[in-house]
Parts: C-alpha cells; structure tokens; sequence
C-alpha cells in the first residue's frame, strides 16, 4: 500500500520522476516524462539508464553512478536538456537525485527529479538584462538616473495608491503566464495571498477555457462577462474582465487582467429573466382567455384564430421576418376577432345574408378589438395589427380605408391568413370552400387587395410544403 501511495504521489507532483534500481535501469518513468520526452512509460521501463537518455552528457551518468555507490544525494544545476519544450528550443531543468535504501539501509537504485525552471530562468534572465542596461545607463549619467529613480519612485508610490483602492483585481503576468504583481483586491477575491500568487502561474485560478493569456498571440484586449476564476479553495466565481497586452519596444512582454466579482449582477439578471418569464406567462394567459371569450361567442369560428395565427406565423417564418415581427404576428393572430364579442349572437350565426346595418355591426369589430386591446401596454403594435387586419391594398378594406404600405406588413400577413382560413371552414351562411378555391381568390387579387409577395409565400405553403390548417 506504502508503495502504490508513494507512486502515485510522483505521478502527480508536477515533476519529472525516474526510479531506478541499482544497475541503473528504469523502473518507474512518470507521466510527466512521457509528455516531455514522448516515449510511454511501456516502452522504457526496464531499459538501462543510458539507452533512453542518449544525448545526455556523461557527467548525469557520472553523477547517478556515485549516487548509487555512496548512498549521497546529488542536485545538478539546470544546464541538462532531455527534452524539447512546445516552442522546439532546448528546456533546462533542475534535476536531484535522491538514494534509495531498503530496510536494511541497502542502496535498492535512485529516485531522479526533474523540474523544469526554463521558465523561471528565462524570467531571472530578463530582470538581469533590465538591471545590466539600468546600470550602464546610470554610469553615464549618474544624475539623470537618480532623478529618473525619484520620478519613478513617485510614479510607482502614486500607481501603488491607486491600485490600493481599486474595486478591480488587478494582476500582471509575464510570457511565461508567471503572475508577478497582485493587487489587495485580488487577493481578497481569489483569497490567495499575494505571496501566493506572485511566481505562480496564471493558470491556477483561471478555467480551464478562459481566453484570458490570448493577449499574449494576438496583442489585442478581451473583455468577457462569461467565465469563471477559481478561489484558493477550489470554487468559482463569474468574472467581469478586461485582459490587455503590455507592449514595450513593439513586442508584448506582459499581460495585464482587471476583473470584478459578478455573482451579485448574476443574481439579478436571473431574477430579472425570471420575472420577465413569469410575466409573458401571464401575458399569454391572458391573450388565451381573451380569445377564448371571444370564440365562445362564435362557435362557427372556434379555433378560427389559432389556425389564422398558425398560417400567419408560417408565411412570417418562411418570409424570414425577425423574432419580433413575429411575436406581433402571434399575439395579434390569437386576438384579432376578439372585437367580436360585442356583437350579438344572432348576428354572428345568422345563416342567411346580412343587412346592411348588421354588416356594418360586424365591421366594426375590428374597431372595437382596437379599443380593447390598446389600453393593454403591450410591448408590440398588437392593437394597430388588429385594427388592420381588415384593411386592403386598394383602399377599399375597413374600418380606415388605408392603402399601400399605411397597413403594417403583419396586418397583410394576417388579412391573406384570415381569407385563406375563412374560406376553408363552413360557416353559418355556406359550407366550406377549401384550400383551393382560397388560393385561388388570394391568387387573383395580389396586388389589388393582398400582399403579392405575401401571396405568394402563402401559395408556396400549401402547394410547394405541403402546409395544411390544424
């Protein structure tokens, strides 16, 4: 168990680890060797030391060796490369090897660990680089540099006092993605110290899909409100972030990430979208006892709304309108005759020919439905759809007489919606006409009293889709 522990606890450690035994041949090769070096742990364990690492130099082999005969650790500076990085140049690594002792403190062979410090090297090298050229600036002018070093200091102390008080975290990351400045109020929203963070990488908070280090490619700033930073113990947080290149010289040498705790703003967005559902559920409720107050009233229309709404959405839908247009067309489909309800009974199912005074009684539901339906604060032009719905081309509709591009392009889809419907179903004055014959009555008239292109969608429904009134 001691043994299966220990071996799993070098799968994990973030090193290179080798195990070999006391004639040097591999024994445990770890999976961070095999991403580093791409030979699989199956294809080198057993195999003499040597014969994996070919291009190593004699002085590792030198230095396993003695480990092996003294029982005495050993730590080799960075200066070995087994393999190559993403970027195809040479990594240096910090290597140990440690002695292995049986119970009866017997050399069993060697535990080697590997750490790749290229990073760390490369960012030790760039302080040294600025710190050679600020030194050789300051031997040729001794006093500009110390006026430089004051300015700087009042820079740094005024930067330091602002970034002190920010709301924002503030982080700042290296090439390599090492953090190298924390401000407080990241460190109180991440709750890593900023001794923590400082020489981490940048990846321990980040998710594992954040667009944060894309700076580094693309040299262009990335503003989200739509991932995840992690805390110190393990959770999540939605973040509001600002990522932006640092650029010295033309080149990109850090990255700066501003970000905000957003879970409250979160919160209130989902209350917000929940409420809005819970009142277009309501709304809908009511749209549906409208209409049904009003079929109740004609019973040789029931259902005559629905179908008219279901042709109308179709024609919309095949038109390529926009969402809203036709959320307009839905709500003012389902209630378009809900004017009806305050005409008589008798009039409605009469199943002879109207007199001219009850047409004009019937005409008027589209003025009625207007009245009734526009003190409902609606956030579309549901009441102008309904008290169009009737109109035509030419003029010649009711209850205003509007031509030409005055009648709502829903109201026109509704109008061809409605013909087609009407002259499809019975009625207390004749039976059904059917789908044809209502084609054709739309097909003669486009243009005069009808939407041609409304038409012809309408047409291609039925015709060409095979469309059919439920």
């Amino acid at each position: 168990m001691k043994s299966d522990i220990t071996e799993i606890i070098l799968e994990n450690c973030g090193l290179g680890a080798i195990k070999i035994d006391s004639q040097a041949r591999i024994e445990l090769w770890n999976r961070w060797m095999e991403l580093r070096t791409g030979k699989s742990g199956e294809s080198v364990l057993g195999c003499p030391l040597k014969e994996v690492f070919t291009d190593a130099d004699n002085s590792f082999f030198d230095t396993v060796q003695y480990v092996l005969s003294t029982g005495l650790p050993r730590v080799l500076s960075p200066v070995f490369h087994f393999f190559l990085n993403p970027y195809d140049s040479q990594s240096k690594q910090l290597v140990k090897i440690l002695p292995l002792f049986d119970q009866s403190a017997d050399i069993t062979g060697t535990l080697i660990l590997i750490e790749d410090m290229t990073a760390h090297l490369e960012y030790e090298s760039e302080i040294e680089t600025k710190a050679r050229e600020f030194k050789e600036f300051g031997k040729k002018a001794k006093k500009d540099e110390e006026e430089a070093l004051d300015w700087l200091k009042q820079q740094i102390q005024f930067n330091n006092a602002i970034t002190e008080c920010l709301e924002e975290g503030i982080i700042i990351y290296n090439r390599a993605g090492i953090v190298t400045f924390v401000n407080p109020t990241a460190d109180k929203l991440l709750q890593w110290s900023r001794m923590e963070l400082v020489g981490s990488n940048i990846n321990v908070f980040l998710s594992g899909e954040s667009r944060v280090k894309d700076v580094l490619n693309t040299g262009e700033s990335i503003h989200s409100d739509n991932e995840l930073f992690r805390r110190k113990d393990g959770s999540s947080f939605p973040v509001s972030y600002i990522s932006s290149p640092i650029i010295l010289e033309g080149k990109i040498k850090w990255g700066i990430v501003t970000f905000q705790d957003i879970t409250e703003r979160k919160r209130i967005e989902k209350e917000i979208n929940e409420n809005l559902e819970r009142l277009k559920k309501v709304l809908d409720d009511t749209v549906k006892a409208l209409s049904f107050a009003g079929e109740m009233r004609d019973p040789y229309t029931a259902g005559h709304q629905r179908r008219v709404t279901q042709l109308a959405l179709e024609i919309a839908k095949e038109m390529s309108l926009g969402d809203n247009i036709k959320e307009a067309i839905r709500i003012s489909g389902i209630l378009h005759d809900i004017g009806k309800i305050t005409i008589p009974a008798e009039i409605l199912s009469k199943p002879g020919r109207l007199t001219e005074y009850e047409r004009i009684i019937l005409q008027g539901h589209s003025q009625v439905g207007y009245e009734m339906i526009k003190a409902i604060d609606f956030p579309l032009p549901v009441a102008d759809i309904i008290i169009q719905h009737h109109e035509r081309l030419d003029g010649s509709g009711y209850p205003n007489g509007l031509k030409g591009d005055e009648i709502r392009l829903e109201a026109r889809i509704l109008a061809v919606s409605d013909v087609v419907e009407a002259m499809s179903s019975h009625r207390p004055y004749r039976p059904a006409l059917g789908v044809e014959k209502a084609l054709e009555e739309i097909e003669r008239n486009a243009g005069t009293l009808y939407d041609e292109e409304v038409v012809k969608t309408c047409v291609r429904l039925f015709r060409e889709k095979g469309f059919t009134l439920e």
